[in-house]
């Protein structure tokens, strides 16, 4: 799978947001969602014109999510970095090749924190999940 991250963001009419990168199956969007801005996943063809796979919430900062994408490589990672909220109920997203970036693709909570390192929000569901019972 080849990712294409664009020099310059393409606008989306659609989905009145700008798509940043985009590869065999899937385009990058950001899209101003209430106090956040969503980086979606959306899947190429008719599938694409009605929802999304995957989803992050970022703070309401463009630039922060243009870094984040373009330092992603969605080939070997599973998920960009920079991001406090996964809004979707999906399974977590996994990249193809995602053995290759081993340290980076360990598991993380619905606020982008990796699980052995402990969650920055309190009462995290995934990190009460994943403590002993006494």
């Amino acid at each position: 799978m080849t990712v294409t991250h664009h020099p310059e963001p393409i606008v989306d009419e659609h989905w009145q947001g700008e798509e940043l990168a985009a590869d065999d199956t899937h385009r990058y969007v950001w899209i101003w969602q209430g106090f956040n801005i969503r980086l979606i996943a959306i899947p190429h063809g008719e599938a694409g014109q009605w929802g999304y796979d995957w989803a992050w919430c970022y703070p309401r900062d463009p630039q922060t999510v243009r870094e984040a994408v373009e330092e992603w490589d969605p080939d070997i990672e599973d998920e960009p970095s920079g991001w406090h909220k996964r809004p979707t109920y999906n399974k977590v997203r996994q990249a193809p090749h995602r053995d290759q970036a081993p340290s980076y693709n360990r598991p993380r909570c619905v606020h982008g924190c990796y699980l052995h390192d402990g969650c920055r929000t309190i009462n995290c569901p995934d990190l009460e999940n994943t403590e002993p019972s006494t």
